[in-house]
């Protein structure tokens, strides 16, 4: 199972419309996990086209851990379909109800971590919306419980400002962690006008994807508009594919060379 934490420096484009993207195109079950501690329900609003959560994520989630039910055997009751039935199972957990309910999850991270590790019996992996980094980085235990942190970014001077400004921050928090979870950077419109091995150089970080800059797929994803012909074979889409084997294969590997380093 893998567990892919998506986020960004503010300024920087795209970083639900990404990982709303990957869960999309993932090749194997998945779940797409609001867990942006900065609320803003994009994609109940847009992809969902303003579908009523019932009630459903973050809050349901937190309720069940006040009533000491096990997270990791219910979890999948607090989760929407994503899509259509298609052979991949795509799920979503929507976010936090209001912003004022940030402040009492703290407690209810790890839990819910342990919950997204415990879908591997289930076949799912899990792919994570942390929103932009906070002035505290991201929430502690979602990085701890993390097999890959993905950094979204523009090409252009003010996302890369951003960035510089806020990945430190992230890469502190990963390098106090016990084992290592290895970071890299998604690039959303390269060569806009700087290109991928130019930003991974100043950066230090590799790249490990790139997307494409398109409004129009944008607006699909978050804003509800109809989606064209073959939206999700082609373009921006068929670029997201790519970068969501990249990341499974590169996420599986991982974890089997750590299961071999221990039955060595």
């Amino acid at each position: 199972m893998a567990v892919v934490v998506v986020t960004s420096g503010p300024g920087s484009p795209g970083t639900t419309t990404s990982a709303l993207a990957l869960a999309l195109t993932w090749p194997r079950h998945v779940l797409l996990a609001d867990c942006d501690r900065d609320p803003s329900h994009a994609v109940l609003a847009g992809w969902l086209r303003g579908l009523d959560a019932g009630g459903r994520g973050l809050p349901s989630v937190a309720q069940a851990h006040r009533e000491r039910r096990p997270l990791a055997d219910e979890l999948w009751l607090h989760t929407l379909a994503l899509t259509g039935s298609g052979g991949v199972d795509r799920r979503f957990l929507p976010g936090f109800a209001t912003p004022q309910a940030v402040a009492l999850f703290d407690g209810v991270w790890g839990p819910l971590v342990d919950a997204f590790r415990a879908l591997d019996a289930m076949g799912v992996d899990v792919v994570v919306d942390a929103g932009r980094v906070g002035p505290r980085g991201l929430a502690a235990d979602v990085v701890a419980g993390a097999d890959v942190v993905v950094a979204v970014t523009g090409s252009h001077l003010r996302s890369l400002a951003a960035l510089r400004l806020h990945l430190p921050t992230v890469q502190d928090q990963l390098r106090r962690l016990p084992t290592e979870v290895p970071l890299g950077l998604c690039v959303v419109g390269p060569g806009r006008p700087y290109g991928t091995d130019e930003i991974a150089r100043q950066f230090g970080v590799d790249v490990w994807g790139t997307l494409p800059w398109d409004a129009r797929a944008a607006a699909v994803l978050l804003d509800g508009e109809p989606a064209p012909k073959r939206f999700e074979q082609q373009g921006f889409m068929g670029q997201a594919r790519a970068v969501a084997q990249r990341l499974e294969e590169r996420t599986h590997g991982l974890r089997e060379s750590r299961e071999a380093l221990i039955h060595a």
